[in-house]
């Protein structure tokens, strides 16, 4: 059974929006997120068990940086490179000429010269369309340096250090290479202002230069050993079809119950969040509740010596109605963890699957030198068109909160 021929909803992507969370769909959709969220799991389930021949819309989540759109503005085809910022409704940052880069661009000197770079290198690939990608290096970004005994190119975007063997093929490409990119999304519309995104494309059409080392986001395992064996294939659509039933037992007048409440909805991501970024997982969904309810009373609460007697008195009634509603729906907020709880630990579960691919090494500097680390994660896209990304978020989102504060 498909979870998408239960229920399905058709999402019209407008360029590239921020990718949610896998899990996240619960809090933003509601009954209808849930499913979609199993539709998600049901389809990399079939796309990794062995012998279905099943193949998913999935691409690897580089953790490249700064986002580079760029391509033919069917406007007047004339090449253009920017930010998402030439999707801007005020006033779009379309570069075309080195000129527009120093007009947008002039306060922020490192992203101007990545800019230039990228208008100077990409018209060579002879990009018929627009596209997005993620910058992974420009000329002087790349170092060697001995990692783990083999000398390697290296070079940091943002989070995450790639390393390519010196002796490889793709490590020569990289080294003769002025831009490395990695492509994720394409575009199409008759104007910037009104384009529509497509997450899944090749770039086999492209022009060849060894000024630009390229590569497309679609996941790729020409090996197999992200395969799923038969007990893991079995142990993975069970958790599906127990977190399908629970679901189910909610019904949508209950699971919507987080959704309806703007209040609630509004605070629980950044609470989960939160918890990330201290290292917690959602172990106990009644523990969790209480944990939540704490923090809301807290935040209304940190400064309340400051506002006057009757601000005082709308928060503290504030938190009296928030703990009285968390009471009355009590049931259905824990079935709507423990099926949030669910979703995460089937995530992990595929993660740790796919991870198994190698392709470019992944590490992270430390103190100590370089520790061996997954890729950024994945972009999964449904039946509908919607896309999530699949993050470990204590691995990965913890990293990049903690070096965002640093």
């Amino acid at each position: 059974m498909r979870w998408a021929e239960l229920t399905k909803q058709q999402i019209t992507e407008s360029r590239n929006p921020h990718l949610e969370h896998l899990e996240d769909l619960v809090f933003n959709q509601g009954y209808q997120g849930a499913m979609s969220a199993l539709d998600h799991i049901e389809s990399l389930r079939m796309m990794l068990a062995e012998g279905t021949g099943t193949t998913s819309k999935l691409t690897v989540k580089w953790d490249g940086s700064p986002a580079i759109i760029c391509g033919i503005d069917p406007k007047d085809g004339r090449f253009f490179v920017g930010t998402k910022s030439v999707f801007a409704k005020g006033q779009p940052k379309v570069c075309k000429t080195n000129k527009d880069i120093e007009k947008f661009y002039s306060e922020q000197p490192e992203l101007a010269s990545k800019l230039v770079s990228s208008l100077q290198h990409l018209r060579k690939l002879n990009i018929g369309g627009v596209v997005q990608g993620d910058l992974m290096f420009t000329e002087n970004d790349v170092t060697t340096e001995n990692i783990n005994g083999e000398n390697c190119y290296v070079f940091t975007p943002n989070t995450i250090t790639y390393a390519v063997p010196v002796d490889s093929d793709l490590g020569t490409k990289i080294a003769n290479a002025k831009l490395g990119i990695v492509f994720h999304t394409k575009y199409e519309g008759e104007s910037l202002g009104d384009m529509k995104a497509n997450y899944i494309f090749g770039t086999q059409g492209f022009d060849q230069t060894a000024d630009v080392w390229f590569d497309d986001a679609t996941y790729k395992d020409y090996t197999g050993i992200a395969s799923l064996t038969k007990s893991e294939n079995d142990k993975l659509r069970a958790l599906e079809t127990s977190t399908y039933k629970t679901i189910e037992k909610l019904g949508p007048k209950n699971f919507n119950v987080v959704l309806n409440n703007k209040e609630f909805a509004r605070n629980i991501k950044p609470f989960v969040n939160k918890m990330v970024r201290s290292g917690k997982t959602i172990d106990d969904p009644t523990a969790f509740i209480k944990d939540f309810v704490a923090h809301y009373r807290g935040e209304l609460t940190k400064d309340i010596t400051n506002v006057t007697d009757r601000a005082q008195q709308n928060r503290l009634e504030k938190i009296k109605q928030k703990e009285q509603w968390v009471a009355d729906n009590s049931n259905a907020l824990l079935g709507v963890m423990a099926v949030y709880k669910r979703i995460i630990e089937m995530k992990n579960f595929v993660l740790r699957k796919l991870q198994q691919v190698e392709g470019i090494g992944t590490f992270q500097k430390t103190a100590d030198g370089y520790k061996v680390t997954t890729p950024e994660g994945f972009v999964a896209i449904g039946h509908d068109g919607g896309a999530v990304k699949l993050v470990d978020r204590l691995e990965f989102s913890r990293t990049n909160f903690l070096k965002r504060n640093q």
